[in-house]
């Protein structure tokens, strides 16, 4: 499993577009890739969340992303956005 969905370059194409809404050719391409292969992600995010919970609940979640009581609530927010992207709330 990879441990990042955007590079460096991508993140930071990224970050300018969403806060000065600056939009080149490379920006256009990776939004496109981002529409396209949404629907994948969101698939492969869902598995992750599952697998997430079921180490919690068997007790071999160690919480190291974050400590173990703020990674629930992290969950759920995340669970709640990617409902919310799905339905075409967050798109």
């Amino acid at each position: 499993m990879r441990r990042f969905i955007f590079t460096d370059r991508e993140r930071e194409l990224l970050g300018t577009w969403l806060e000065t809404g600056e939009e080149g050719n490379e920006t256009r391409k990776l939004l496109t890739r981002i529409r396209k292969g949404f629907p994948d992600l969101a698939g492969d995010m869902e598995i992750m969340f599952a697998v997430i919970r079921e180490l919690m609940r068997r007790r071999r979640w160690r919480g190291r992303v974050t400590g173990s009581s703020e990674f629930g609530s992290t969950l759920r927010r995340a669970e709640s956005a990617l409902t919310r992207a799905r339905r075409g709330g967050a798109t």
